[in-house]
């Protein structure tokens, strides 16, 4: 018998706190997705087309749809996705669309609002937008080669890809027929951009940024508390120096031990030199390791022995 009990318990605990997040999060089924562009049966010269609504308050997220020709009678849904945007961009061929937009959160969802849009050419060709795929805008990394990818443009025979350094300075314009490129970088900050071309018109740029960092931080050098020191306070002050080096940013990480072998660890922190902590008389142990926003890491310090009596 004790253990179906258990099992009761343990549902009876789970639904418990199921029922609490639900109560917890608002809801918003109630709420109206107010769509912002493009404007109801909108017509479309390009095939380019961003799609905006405005927020919904706690809602962590959004589903598009866009249905070829409608949604009672779709020939396709050719959009279903999830974005915590409030906007996004696609890029649909000649024809009719609906399209909606939702608001969700955990525990809830609106209803769909709906418009209707028809793309009747792409003679507005340079009007139309680059979507860029990967890597990220911003991406901060350590791998020096990256695909740069975007998606496909209706009509486009060619992709012009530039990339230019922190000073402005080209180091790369390449006329693609595809859609992305390998390219190693050195380190150093950098904006990559595509346009497209039909032959004659031309999109804008579309651009991101990237900063690449492949070295490691100076390794950190203990000063305070000595080596082998003995202290009798227990608010213990913990220094340290370290060289920048330029690139993405920099931490230090104090890691605090019982043991010469570095496996009871007694605290960690992320912080800047000096770092004040409190302790118990006893023995400890501590090394710092520095490590940057590219995910580089340097080598650990060498490691300081002091005594609390």
């Amino acid at each position: 018998m004790i253990k179906p009990f258990r099992f009761i318990l343990f549902f009876l605990l789970v639904t418990c706190f199921s029922c609490e997040e639900i109560l917890l999060e608002s809801d918003i089924s109630d709420q109206t997705v107010t769509l912002v562009a493009p404007s109801n049966e909108a017509t479309f010269t390009s095939t380019g087309i961003t799609f905006s609504w405005e927020a919904v308050e706690d809602a962590d997220e959004y589903r598009i749809q866009i249905a070829r020709p409608n949604f009672e009678n779709p020939l396709e849904i050719v959009v279903d996705e999830l974005t915590e945007e409030t906007f996004s961009t696609q890029q649909l061929n000649i024809g009719t669309y609906q399209w909606r937009v939702k608001a969700i959160n955990s525990a809830y969802e609106t209803a769909f609002t709906t418009r209707t849009i028809n793309v009747i050419s792409n003679e507005d060709f340079q009007n139309n937008t680059v979507i860029l795929s990967s890597p990220v805008s911003n991406l901060i990394t350590n791998t020096n080669v990256q695909n740069l990818s975007w998606q496909p443009v209706i009509g486009a025979v060619s992709y012009e890809l530039q990339i230019t350094n922190s000073s402005n300075v080209f180091i790369l314009d390449q006329t693609l027929t595809n859609t992305n490129y390998n390219y190693t970088f050195a380190d150093g900050s950098f904006e990559w951009r595509v346009r497209a071309s039909n032959g004659t018109l031309q999109t804008l740029f579309s651009s991101r940024s990237i900063l690449v960092d492949t070295t490691a931080p100076n390794t950190p050098v203990l000063s305070l508390p000595a080596n082998n020191s003995t202290i009798v306070e227990n608010d213990v002050t913990f220094s340290w120096t370290r060289t920048a080096i330029n690139g993405s940013n920099e931490n230090d990480t104090i890691k605090i031990y019982s043991d010469i072998g570095l496996t009871n660890l007694i605290e960690e922190s992320q912080n800047t030199s000096p770092f004040t902590t409190n302790l118990d008389d006893g023995t400890y142990y501590w090394i710092v390791i520095a490590s940057d926003e590219a995910g580089n890491t340097s080598s650990q310090s060498t490691t300081f022995k002091v005594t609390i009596n």
